[in-house]
């Protein structure tokens, strides 16, 4: 079943990324001292976009996140870490790596905002760890989904 969504995916990814509903800096960016908060109450895709010569950056943030979600005293992220996947995709979008983080189904209680949940684990290491993403992120947009059918 997964690899017939990842191959669904592909297609249309650069599509998703075009009529996606853009984040102002909820998700992943946003300045070190924002309080944002991006909660979801439906099955969502979001696409971001790195720099290919970034994408192990990326992924050492996405490394410190997932050992915040797993060391976590917050049951709302403990639920939120149960549906959150993350993919990356063997084709370029515009140039960058796209990977697709699928979170389903969502903790509405949880809020995903990716930096907010670095910085409260891990307080000392905030700036290094946003500049980490900073300098490695080109974009992002979120489609959130609507079950047409259980097939």
């Amino acid at each position: 079943m997964q690899t017939k969504f990842l191959a669904a995916v592909r297609r249309p990814a650069a599509v998703g990324l075009a009529v996606g509903v853009a984040l102002t800096g909820a998700f992943f960016l946003g300045q070190a001292q924002a309080q944002d908060e991006f909660r979801l109450d439906t099955p969502t895709l979001i696409y971001v976009q790195i720099k290919p010569d970034k994408t192990a950056d990326y992924e050492a943030v996405i490394g410190k996140l997932k050992d915040a979600l797993r060391t976590t005293d917050k049951p709302e992220l403990k639920q939120a870490a149960m549906g959150w996947r993350l993919f990356k995709s063997d084709a370029p979008a515009n140039g960058s790596t796209l990977y697709v983080h699928f979170i389903d189904p969502p903790a509405p209680a949880a809020n995903y905002t990716v930096m907010k949940i670095l910085y409260d684990a891990f307080p000392a290491e905030s700036t290094t760890i946003y500049n980490q993403y900073r300098d490695a992120f080109v974009g992002q947009s979120a489609v959130k989904l609507s079950l047409v059918a259980n097939l």
